[in-house]
Formats: structure tokens, sequence, C-alpha cells
């Protein structure tokens, strides 16, 4: 069987990855959130045995010899017909059955990650809070940080530390019009008028104080190493809080960077307290030379730093997997 792969139908870096795995004369199969996967079986006895269908295919997880979570999810298959319709507890039963796959669902990916592997099902969703945290522990500067509902308790943070971004808990909102198309929502910086419009309470929100930047990185992990790219974002001021306002016309000037021995030791452990062996940091360099941590993506795009320094990511994640390096 060779490698296993979990990942979306339209991510291209996954690709990418299989063309260099297609070099190494590896077999894989890649398991996309569509379509479902059937568990033919699974067995915890004198041995553990699992076998799952895809389409035609069956997979026996005994050979599977590496494993990438790159990202999303098993969607395991269930036959809704085989509730009726006039069933009284119809609804219930499906919460019953949602649990029931995603238990299953779990299990399989603590099996996978017995295998050699890269990414980690369990931490895809990771808690900004928490790394954050980890990060002030290990003694690597991070944005003074407030998330409140109160307008009073944001005005005295505003007072202490003067200007203040607001950006999501969790991920990027995305709004989606079939007429109008998508709309992201990025990081942006709160004006005096923002604040002023706000109510004496408003919905859970994430404050964190404006870093001044010199440039921006971003860091890509792969199993202990860094392959780091400073983005100069700061002449621009399409991209001047957040690079990710992508100023296509003009964009922002990139260089593979080197980080220090102390900064990569700091990242390090926390990468293996947050229990990851691949995934996309960025951080900030303030025009005094300090190093600031925002946050760590573990199912970040990676081309974006892979094709401009010529690092060739898609390469080594495919030699890990073939264990070939």
């Amino acid at each position: 069987m060779g490698i296993l792969i979990i990942s979306h139908n339209e991510d291209q870096s996954t690709c990418n990855v299989i063309g260099w795995i297609r070099h190494y004369n590896k077999s894989y199969h890649r398991i996309n959130c569509q379509p479902s996967v059937e568990i033919h079986s699974m067995e915890i006895a004198d041995q553990c045995r699992m076998l799952l269908r895809v389409g035609d295919q069956e997979i026996d997880i005994n050979e599977i010899e590496a494993f990438w979570h790159r990202n999303g999810h098993i969607t395991i298959d269930f036959p809704a017909t085989l509730i009726s319709d006039d069933f009284p507890y119809k609804k219930d039963l499906f919460s019953h059955f949602r649990n029931e796959k995603r238990k299953t669902s779990e299990y399989l990916h603590h099996q996978f990650r017995k295998k050699k592997s890269l990414g980690n099902y369990f931490q895809a969703d990771l808690n900004k809070l928490i790394a954050l945290e980890q990060a002030r522990a290990l003694s690597i500067p991070v944005p003074p940080t407030l998330v409140t509902t109160s307008k009073k308790t944001l005005v005295s943070f505003l007072t202490k530390y003067g200007k203040a971004i607001c950006k999501p808990i969790s991920d990027a909102l995305m709004l989606t019009d079939i007429d109008e198309g998508t709309v992201a929502y990025y990081t942006n910086v709160l004006t005096d008028e923002n604040v002023n419009s706000l109510g004496d309470h408003f919905p859970l929100s994430l404050f964190q104080q404006r870093i001044i930047k010199k440039y921006e990185l971003r860091i890509f992990y792969l199993d202990g190493e860094f392959y780091s790219m400073a983005i100069f974002s700061q002449s621009d001021e399409q991209t001047m809080v957040d690079f990710r306002k992508y100023n296509h016309r003009k964009p922002n000037r990139t260089v593979p960077y080197s980080l220090p021995p102390d900064i990569q030791d700091k990242l390090r452990q926390l990468m293996k307290q947050l229990d990851l062996n691949i995934g996309s940091i960025d951080m900030a360099v303030t025009p005094e030379n300090e190093y600031v941590f925002f946050e760590v993506n573990p199912v970040g795009q990676f081309g974006m730093t892979s094709f401009p320094c010529n690092y060739y990511l898609e390469k080594k994640i495919a030699q890990y997997l073939a264990q070939t390096i």
C-alpha cells in the first residue's frame, strides 16, 4: 500500500507532493473528504486489523508504511436509508450515529499516527490562545492579547498598549455569496471610530497590541527543521497590517531567511509541546530586532514559501514519507 494521505480535493500542494512520491516509485492512496469511506471491518483482538473501502479499492491499514494528514478528515459512510422517515426518534438516532462515526474516525487517526507520519489530526484545529500561552511560557515574545465582550475593558487595554488590531479567535471568516463571490475578513487595525461605534457589550472578540514590524516571517517547520521566508510587507499600505491582503499588481519582496539559533530552539520546543511535526509559523521582526510570535497553522499553505525561496518543500515532504532521506 505504501503511503496514505488525507487531504481536500482542491489542495494543489498535495498534488505537488504526490508528483514527487511517484518520482520515488512509492505506492500511495489519497483520501479526500469526499467520497465517503466505508469501514469494512475493524478488529481488536490478538492483533489490530482494519480494512477500509474507498470506491472499489480496499485499504488494509496494516499495509500502510507512512501517513500524512495534510488537512480535512475522513468521511465515514452511513446509509441514511436504514432509518425510515416515519421513525419517531430519527433526529436522536442521527445524532447518535454522528457520534459513532466521529469516535471511529478518531480511532483510525490514532492508528495512523503509529506509522511514520506527518501532521496531527487531533491538533489540526489548533487553539490560537493555547499556542500564544505556550509560546510565552517558553520566553518567545507574543503581542499583549485581550479577549473580551466589554467596551470598558477594551478601552483600558487601548489606554495601556496604544493601537490594537482585531482578529478572529478561530479561523478567518469567509462569507460566500452566489452573486458576489467570496468575501474574506482579515486582521485589521482598530480605529477610534470603530471603538466609539461599539455598544457597552459586543460579541466575544480578540484584540492584540499592534506590533510595528520591520518585516514579517513565514516559517515552515518540518520534522525539526525550519524553512523561513522574510516578507517585506511594510512598504505597501495594503499589506502592512496583514500580508495576506496580497497586492497582485505589486507583490511584496520575499527572500529566504535564517532564524537565529535561540529562536529555532524555542520554536522546536513549542512545536514539540503542541505535538506537531509540521506546520506554518507566523512571526514578525520589530525595528528593535525582537522576534514576535503570532500563531502556528498546523495545516497552513507552504507553496508560498517553497517556490519563492527554492526550498522544494514538496520534495522534502515526499522524501520524509518515502523514507528516502
